[in-house]
């Protein structure tokens, strides 16, 4: 979790360093929530995530001048307790650990002269997952890395140089096997520099 805001510490300061060269709107990003596991990542007699796991966000966007759209550059921490943590299942520590890269476009579509402004956003990442936890057999603690896609929507609002926001964003990693599909639903806050 220190490396995700390290992460993202680096990433704000590198994006308002390159906006000042560019004139661009940099705005750092940071929020919390819950994940929604989907598909066979979800299915009991498949892999067996739950819902309910955390996740973090932190990030750094790029709008030109004047635009309503632009990038994102987002790292995240998801977490997902599996079939084992259940009590009927023996009460085990054993949990999925997922850590993503994502570079996404990102339209946000004004609503007149409200503060309040929809978005979407859409891209391309590269995930890190493992199994983790005290009761995880040996042999089963490696990590894979792959790409996958997102896309979602969410909901801004501003105030001044801070504001709020809440999104959802599918992710589907693409692996050797099933995909990886999850859900994460977020709420938190954008910071504008300049």
């Amino acid at each position: 979790m220190r490396s995700l805001v390290k992460t993202g510490i680096v990433l704000m300061v590198t994006g308002v360093l390159l906006a000042d060269e560019a004139g661009a709107q940099v705005r750092g990003v940071v929020g919390v929530g819950a994940s929604v596991p989907v598909g066979e990542f979800a299915d009991e007699s498949g892999i067996g995530a739950q819902a309910g796991g955390g996740t973090a966000l932190a990030g750094v966007e790029w709008l030109p001048e004047g635009k309503s759209f632009g990038l994102r550059l987002d790292g995240a921490y998801n977490r997902f307790c599996t079939e084992a943590c259940d009590d009927a299942s023996g009460d085990l520590d054993i949990r999925f650990r997922f850590l993503n890269a994502n570079l996404s476009g990102i339209a946000e579509f004004p609503l007149g002269a409200s503060d309040f402004r929809p978005y979407l956003l859409g891209g391309v990442g590269l995930y890190n997952y493992k199994l983790e936890g005290d009761d995880v057999p040996d042999g089963f603690t490696d990590s894979e890395s792959d790409v996958g896609l997102s896309a979602g929507l969410g909901m801004n609002y501003t105030l001044g140089q801070v504001g709020l926001f809440a999104e959802g964003r599918f992710h589907n990693v693409f692996t050797s096997e099933e995909d990886i599909q999850y859900i994460p639903i977020l709420v938190g806050a954008r910071i504008t520099f300049r």
